[in-house]
């Protein structure tokens, strides 16, 4: 047991020794591996003592001067010696790795978005091998800087981006190795645009996330600019909204402009932040992301070439300088549009969009005679125009009549194919009354309907009175009148002559 003892003294002094420059973990650590050193000592020295045991009592066995029960017993216990002792060497190693890992640590410094050139949004992550080693050195203070090194060189370390799912491409990456000390950086493109990540680290037998809200890049001058919706139709007389998403990854306060160029001029156009109408945008540290809506107001009437034609126009965020230019552009194309590499020259930022304004058709009827009489068993004969009092063609206009009961209808022709707005097409309405029909007055409703597009129009309803009377009734009034005209003719002549009398 000497030598046991002197070993504990030696390992205490030691101790001692570093007890004023160790942290309280790495007291805790030392003291630990200490325990199992001892440990391991303890074991040694009793199975060397089982060992010297057994073979003295082997050699008085081999002479039969005791019982094979004494000497398996004596082997038992140097068997179960031996065992401890490996048991004790593997706790030692375990320990020592458990330091080294611990002693092992990637950190994150410094996980950075910004924008490229072509408007894609990245990451940056910065991974640095920052293992201790004053741990690694708790394991044998004997080791040199460069087994320092090696032995805490990681190797094999795998990164992902995560935020619920992977958000990062590439989806994994591998450092094939990272020194102590030794930084690394990566680049991801997020796939999906969010303020935060895990930073999945995977080394060793080591599982490490880290969550980061993420830095914004200060390499950014003006703010991108994008829309989902970048092709709209709209009617005359009505609102197309675009909505805008513009994004500045800098921690600098700047404000900037808003415009819109390469509309036709009768189409008004305002930015709105919510419902506050805006023609600037401030970033700053707070103020990353705007969200903006863009609301086009198409007029009631415009030039006929910009119907059902589809225009590119441009949204810009840019400096409050460059409205000279922009409205330079405007004066010099007007109505008409404007090329993409005039809006690249500025020093801004563009969405390009496309509006394509709708007609609308709109369908009337007209008649000079809205009241006939006809007797029983004849037809009334109704001539009417159809108007396109509308901005927008319209195609396969049909009559429909609303007629009393049992009356027949024919109309001539029975489809317009083609109204263009200003023009006008004539149809003739024959309504055959029944052979059977009461005397009096019926009411004949007249529509028109078409398409416009995919769209069906209908125009308002026109009613014409139709009344039917007795089939005679109209040649005795007209008897009724000649003798009535005979009358006043006589006492006409009559009154001459008494005058003359």
């Amino acid at each position: 047991m000497r030598p046991l003892f002197l070993l504990l003294i030696t390992l205490t002094n030691v101790a001692f020794a570093q007890v004023q420059t160790l942290t309280r973990e790495e007291q805790s650590n030392k003291l630990k591996l200490q325990e199992r050193q001892l440990l391991l000592a303890e074991r040694s020295t009793s199975l060397q003592s089982t060992k010297e045991e057994l073979e003295a009592i082997k050699e008085l066995y081999d002479e039969g001067f005791i019982s094979l029960q004494k000497y398996k017993q004596t082997r038992n216990r140097y068997e179960q010696a031996r065992l401890n002792f490996e048991q004790a060497e593997i706790q030692l190693e375990q320990i020592k790795l458990d330091l080294l890992k611990n002693a092992t640590h990637i950190t994150v410094r410094q996980a950075r978005k910004y924008k490229t050139a072509d408007n894609k949004t990245m990451v940056e992550i910065v991974l640095e091998n920052a293992s201790a080693t004053r741990n690694a050195l708790l394991v044998d203070d004997a080791l040199s800087e460069d087994e320092l090194r090696t032995l805490l060189k990681v190797e094999n370390i795998y990164v992902s981006l995560r935020n619920g799912p992977i958000v990062g491409e590439p989806y994994e990456v591998r450092i094939a190795s990272l020194d102590v000390g030794a930084s690394h950086s990566l680049h991801f493109r997020l796939l999906s645009d969010v303020e935060s990540v895990y930073v999945q680290l995977n080394y060793l037998d080591i599982e490490d996330s880290i969550s980061l809200l993420l830095q914004k890049g200060s390499d950014q001058e003006l703010p991108s600019i994008n829309s989902a919706q970048f092709a709209q139709e709209g009617a005359l007389e009505q609102t197309v909204s675009f909505a805008l998403t513009l994004q500045r990854l800098s921690d600098e306060e700047r404000n900037f402009s808003l415009s819109v160029v390469g509309l036709p001029r009768r189409i008004d156009y305002a930015f709105y932040n919510g419902n506050a109408k805006v023609n600037q945008v401030k970033f700053d540290q707070n103020t990353s992301r705007v969200q903006l809506r863009l609301q086009l107001r198409l007029p009631e009437k415009i030039d006929a070439r910009f119907i059902e034609e589809t225009r590119a126009f441009y949204a810009l965020i840019t400096q409050p300088s460059q409205y000279a230019r922009i409205n330079s552009l405007r004066t010099r194309f007007e109505d008409e549009p404007v090329p993409e590499e005039e809006i690249a020259e500025l020093e801004s930022q563009y969405v390009k969009l496309e509006l394509t304004p709708k007609g609308l058709g709109e369908l009337e009827i007209q008649t000079a005679n809205r009241y006939q009489e006809i007797g029983i068993g004849e037809e009334s004969r109704v001539r009417i125009e159809v108007v396109n009092r509308g901005t927008a063609a319209v195609q396969n206009i049909k009559i429909v009549l609303d007629l009393p009961y049992e009356w027949q209808e024919s109309v001539d022709p029975l489809l317009v194919k083609l109204l263009e707005p200003g023009e006008r097409a004539s149809v003739n309405i024959t309504a055959h009354s029944p052979e059977v029909v009461a005397i009096g007055d019926y009411e004949l409703g007249i529509k028109a309907r078409g398409q416009v597009g995919t769209d069906d129009i209908e125009s308002t309803e026109k009613n014409i009175t139709i009344s039917v009377v007795s089939g005679g009734s109209i040649t005795g009034n007209a008897l009724l009148i000649i003798l009535l005209v005979i009358m006043v003719v006589g006492i006409g002549i009559s009154s001459v002559r008494l005058s003359r009398r």
